[in-house]
């Protein structure tokens, strides 16, 4: 029923844009609004994307800063392999 419904808006939004005596009026109109719009739009994209990278940034350094922490109390850089497991590795990458 809803489909029903949905799809007798779009005929009853198509017949109002395409009518022969008034659709090209409407359709230009229209336009006009939407190219009115698009400045506006691209002005709030810009400055969403911008505040987004922002804190991407800012998280990024926050997650940096933890995991230096965590490297230090662990015992400093026990982030390197160690030769036994480098090797260890190698072994089980050969036998695959």
């Amino acid at each position: 029923m809803k489909k029903a419904i949905a799809f007798m808006g779009i005929g009853a939004g198509l017949m109002y844009l395409f009518d022969p005596t008034h659709g090209e009026e409407r359709r230009g109109q229209l336009k006009e609004k939407f190219a009115g719009m698009m400045p506006q739009t691209k002005d709030a994209l810009s400055a969403k994307t911008e505040a987004v990278a922002a804190k991407v940034d800012e998280l990024t350094s926050q997650v940096d800063t933890v995991a230096a922490q965590k490297v230090e109390s662990l015992g400093g850089d026990t982030l390197t392999p160690t030769e036994d497991s480098a090797s260890e590795n190698s072994e089980s990458q050969s036998s695959e």
